[in-house]
């Protein structure tokens, strides 16, 4: 319940701070090669095969607001008011602990974990726009991920994956919407791919049409009932192999 907050937390550390193994996250030696172990862990679990090999998402959630308070002066411009994100943290740490003892949280718990991790969302969107010379009113596609491991943001370098016909793929996109408008999202390319829907995590069979050696997917986040338009798109790369 609170791996949305926790994921979007880490991408904001990527974003100012970096996702390499020596990026300077101010923690102590012994704190990263806990870090490296866990990784190295799920690396033999997985027989090799890493979904996620950037070190940040090995922190434990308590990591993330020693990160954040040890580079206060780099994440003041969007977070604000240290004692206030400190107070919402808690809450999540809070929500957190009594999901992992069992305890189910009460509706308005939820509500308050919802409501948290949408201000988290909306500062950073907030300070992009903003920082973009743009008015606080568009929505942003903050990432996409799929089942492979890989990850596409404005940060980093996009991989492209190889992919074979007959493949079961599938693509999550996370966005934000300053106003917390109804979103839809769509994928669209030049391979008879045309799907629009309200979950965010598109399944799809990878057919042999779609076989090339340079294939895109656009794909977006709209807000329909918006009054005026109100979208972002990235557009990401495949390799896709015959059977």
């Amino acid at each position: 319940m609170t791996i949305e907050y926790e994921n979007t937390l880490r991408l904001l550390i990527i974003t100012k701070l970096g996702d390499d193994d020596n990026a300077p996250y101010k923690v102590s030696d012994e704190r990263i090669s806990k870090w490296i172990e866990k990784r190295e862990i799920e690396l033999k679990k997985y027989k090799g095969i890493l979904t996620e090999n950037r070190i940040i998402y090995y922190s434990d959630f308590y990591d993330l607001k020693t990160i954040i308070f040890k580079n206060w002066e780099i994440f003041l411009p969007i977070l604000k008011n240290k004692k206030r994100f400190e107070i919402f943290h808690n809450e999540i740490e809070n929500f957190r602990n009594s999901v992992a003892h069992g305890r189910n949280l009460t509706l308005s718990q939820e509500y308050l974990l919802k409501g948290i991790t949408s201000d988290l969302k909306n500062q950073i969107t907030i300070y992009h726009n903003k920082n973009e010379m743009k008015d606080d009113f568009f929505i942003e596609i903050i990432r996409v991920t799929d089942n492979l491991g890989n990850t596409w943001n404005r940060s980093m370098p996009k991989p492209i994956p190889i992919l074979r016909a007959g493949d079961n793929y599938e693509l999550t996109i996370e966005a934000n919407d300053p106003k917390d408008r109804k979103i839809l999202y769509r994928l669209d390319s030049h391979l008879k791919i045309d799907m629009t829907q309200e979950s965010n995590r598109f399944n799809f069979e990878i057919t042999i049409d779609m076989v090339g050696k340079n294939v895109y997917i656009l794909v977006m986040a709209e807000t329909p009932e918006s009054e005026y338009k109100n979208e972002d798109c990235m557009e990401i790369n495949f390799t896709i192999l015959p059977k």
